[in-house]
């Protein structure tokens, strides 16, 4: 009887791992690029759909990311449940948070054993400041190059709960509040949180107040299971794929129209999140997720397989590919900073984090396998 009452968890749909998977592969790639620029490399950049377009891969992390927080926590048998909803996302912030410091810990010494590095990703600056410079990385303040995604992520799960409240009582009132709370973070621009990297304006290169209009705008689409309904809609028809191939062709010309022209398109700041990248993000999600679909297989080759499971496990992923960028442009600095070294860098850094992603699938296989009889026998002093 239990089992009959008991509330059903929402199918895991692999079209999202796999989605995930291929933005954080291209979160590795670019994040090498950018050490590289930082670094003084001349040469095309190393192609992703990022430099294709008008938004980068970190949009579809927020997308996804808060579509799966509303399909999981604010289900219709859940609404009820607003002190665990609160509970659950804090736990989820801690855990990040200490994800985050762990990651910086873990890049130290590759900043220690090489000065270049360190300058170019901003660690220079908590080695040359000491422990104010540390306390401020601690308070969410000071982070480093690659790691500010993370602080805007907790920042976002820590606000969340007011979210849910005011979406589940006045869905239009909360999202009418959340296009104002963009719309006055993008037009009032020193409006941006105080710290981030130690460069620039020491603004927030991810401002919450931007962005959280992607994170809780995908909140309100997963509590009502949006991309279900899509899902169902793509069975065996291809014409949504075609639609989203098309506005992603469309918004693609638009983007090289802008060195054919000499003109710059109004939205896409990235630190403030202007509505042309919203729009370019949510297209690109489209085009993976329609593709999927509608052509099953496509999810059910090895390669596949090896991408949803980097999208499946996407913060332990994370971390593992901000630590195989910086391990990459240590090699890359260290090497002489050289065009063709960095293109093999680039070549080589997802396959060690679908290399990273498969491990790490074996390992908690292994660990979830029930021991045989025999062996829980002696394990458990039985035998």
């Amino acid at each position: 009887m239990a089992a009959e009452t008991a509330p059903m968890r929402p199918e895991r749909d692999s079209a999202i791992d796999m989605v995930r998977g291929l933005a954080l592969l291209t979160i590795t790639i670019n994040h090498l690029t950018g050490i590289a620029a930082r670094g003084g490399m001349r040469g095309m950049p190393f192609p992703t759909l990022s430099h294709y377009g008008f938004s980068s891969a970190a949009e579809i992390f927020f997308l996804l990311s808060g579509y799966l927080v509303g399909l999981v926590y604010l289900r219709p048998e859940r609404l009820g449940q607003r002190g665990r909803f609160a509970r659950a996302m804090a736990a989820r912030a801690g855990k990040l948070y200490l994800f985050n410091l762990g990651l910086f810990l873990l890049l130290i010494p590759l900043c220690l054993a090489s000065p270049g590095l360190a300058r170019i990703t901003f660690f220079h600056h908590f080695f040359a400041h000491g422990a104010p410079a540390f306390a401020g990385f601690l308070a969410l303040y000071i982070q480093p190059f690659c790691l500010e995604i993370l602080a805007a992520y907790i920042a976002l799960l820590l606000l969340a709960p007011a979210f849910a409240w005011a979406l589940v009582r006045r869905p239009w009132a909360a999202a009418a509040l959340s296009v104002a709370v963009w719309a006055v973070s993008y037009y009032h621009i020193d409006w941006r949180l105080p710290g981030g990297t130690p460069a620039g304006d020491w603004k927030w290169n991810f401002s919450p107040g931007s962005w959280q209009l992607l994170f809780f705008g995908a909140m309100a689409a997963g509590r009502v299971r949006l991309l279900d309904r899509v899902r169902a809609a793509c069975a065996g028809d291809a014409r949504w794929f075609a639609l989203a191939a098309a506005a992603l062709a469309g918004l693609t010309l638009l983007f090289f129209a802008q060195d054919w022209l000499g003109v710059t398109f109004y939205g896409q700041s990235k630190d403030r999140l202007g509505l042309l990248r919203v729009g370019h993000a949510l297209v690109v999600c489209g085009f993976g997720l329609t593709a999927f679909w509608t052509w099953p297989r496509l999810q059910r080759g090895r390669l596949a397989c090896l991408i949803a499971a980097v999208g499946s496990a996407s913060l332990h992923c994370f971390v593992a590919s901000v630590a195989i960028s910086y391990l990459a442009g240590l090699l890359w600095v260290e090497s002489g900073r050289g065009y063709a070294t960095y293109l093999l860098l680039s070549a080589a850094a997802p396959i060690a984090l679908l290399a990273f992603g498969r491990a790490r699938q074996a390992l908690v296989a292994s660990r979830a396998a029930p021991l045989p009889r025999e062996v829980g026998r002696r394990v458990h002093g039985t035998a």
